[in-house]
């Protein structure tokens, strides 16, 4: 495996760092998650208080980020007569936004809740670091769950260490009570074995077992999916609902199966489930129980490495140089779908870019183009960060054969031998980096 730095000029003379690292194997490259670290609930907090509240903050009330882990003692129910909660922190935030839906909950200089045993659960949840929260002008409480994979690429040792998908992050995509902050979504692949489904109609970039890279469409429906020994079909013995198509299941007298990753998150007897946009329901036409939550899918077994996350850069030598997959919701009244805010126009909106995938010999090659620092910025010395075309343009000069963007702006990083090489573009108030947490790498 080597590495290099490549320094473009632009004619304006203002610059853009790449590094390029290749002469990897496919066959080393691995799907891992950093691991809940609760310093992720601070990190996410303080994003929001930034980026996001201080933007509007009259368009947000009390924002309240939070992690159970799934042992925790507490005081929620896991199950009633439509529903059963296989997700504690799911289970939680509806419970808990109910509870403030309905003024049962508020912030009065902190949290305050009609019931003791939830006000004393939360009070220990701040006390641990597992809570944090960020206040707007507006009204109201909104309880926010965190995914447990959310943790730093830093802790994990490895030669390399790279961010691979994106993740529900923006308000937008929190759109079903059954979201979490942090959840990957788009297929993830190693040797036939699917850690995360096919989503949103975007193009995938795979690896078949003789080491020839493609770019191509993969459905959730082109697969079959296992639970609890159980194989379900879509339009055979179920109906697979996602987004974009569907914000809503229909109402049933059967059961909605509702899953993100490779879990059951849930099961909901009657329909009308509201869709997780990292996720998809399965809806059967029987009322079921369900003892293991392993969800496990079946379709691509011959397909050695396999990544769904950004649009295509370039495909068979060819340059990719337009939005041609959904990523944006432009009318108002269509399906939210993540990421509802992306970083457009196309051509212009430029940002820190990862993107992988195979350089003229065949071999893999991955490449991050540095961003510009969020306080800080020096023409001809700090790099400009990338805009999808740019990037597409220097993997086409470059002569690559596929390419595919991954998970780029704050998250963008590449970890070799422990060092990072170029600058993570968010900032703490010193102009020190910060490191984003994300949920899922690519380590080797």
């Amino acid at each position: 495996m080597t590495t290099q730095i490549i320094t473009h000029v632009h004619p304006s003379g203002e610059i853009q760092k790449y590094q390029i690292v290749e002469d990897f194997q496919w066959k080393n490259l691995q799907f891992e998650s950093p691991g809940f670290n609760k310093k992720a609930v601070s990190e996410i907090a303080r994003l929001y208080r930034i980026n996001i509240v201080r933007k509007n903050p009259a368009a947000y009330g009390t924002l309240v980020f939070f992690h159970i882990e799934e042992n925790t003692k507490h005081p929620f129910i896991l199950a009633d007569e439509y529903s059963n909660f296989f997700s504690l922190n799911v289970a939680a935030s509806i419970h808990l936004n109910k509870m403030a839906e309905d003024g049962r909950i508020f912030f009065k200089d902190r949290l305050c809740a009609h019931d003791w045993e939830i006000e004393k659960f939360l009070d220990n949840l701040q006390l641990q670091g597992l809570l944090d929260i960020v206040k707007g002008d507006g009204n109201g409480v909104l309880f926010i769950p965190l995914n447990a994979k959310l943790g730093f690429p830093s802790t994990i040792r490895a030669r390399l260490v790279v961010n691979t998908h994106f993740f529900l992050m923006d308000p937008t995509d929190l759109d079903s009570p059954y979201c979490e902050l942090g959840t990957p979504h788009g297929l993830a692949l190693k040797n036939g074995t699917i850690f995360n489904p096919p989503l949103n109609h975007r193009p995938c970039f795979v690896v078949d077992q003789n080491n020839k890279s493609s770019i191509t469409n993969i459905e959730l429906t082109d697969l079959e999916v296992e639970i609890d020994g159980k194989v379900w079909r879509h339009k055979s013995n179920a109906i697979f609902h996602y987004r974009p198509d569907e914000r809503v299941t229909p109402q049933s007298k059967g059961t909605d199966i509702i899953i993100t990753e490779n879990k059951v998150i849930a099961i909901k007897k009657g329909g009308c489930t509201q869709i997780p946009m990292a996720g998809f329901v399965i809806s059967i036409p029987e009322i079921i129980t369900i003892k293991d939550t392993t969800v496990c899918y079946h379709g691509l077994e011959n397909i050695q490495f396999g990544i769904q996350v950004g649009p295509p850069m370039v495909q068979e030598y060819t340059i990719v140089d337009t939005l041609r997959c959904p990523f944006y919701n432009k009318e108002l009244d269509s399906v939210p779908y993540p990421s509802t805010v992306y970083p457009l126009p196309f051509e212009t909106a430029r940002a820190a870019r990862i993107a992988l995938g195979t350089n003229k010999k065949g071999d893999a090659v991955l490449l991050w183009a540095e961003g510009a620092g969020k306080l800080t910025y020096t023409s001809g010395q700090d790099s400009t960060g990338a805009s999808l075309l740019e990037l597409a343009t220097f993997c086409s000069n470059m002569g690559y054969e596929n390419m595919i963007n991954l998970d780029g702006g704050g998250s963008a990083q590449i970890l070799y031998d422990g060092n990072r090489l170029l600058k993570i573009a968010d900032r703490y108030d010193s102009n020190e980096e910060a490191e984003r947490p994300v949920p899922l790498v690519l380590t080797l």
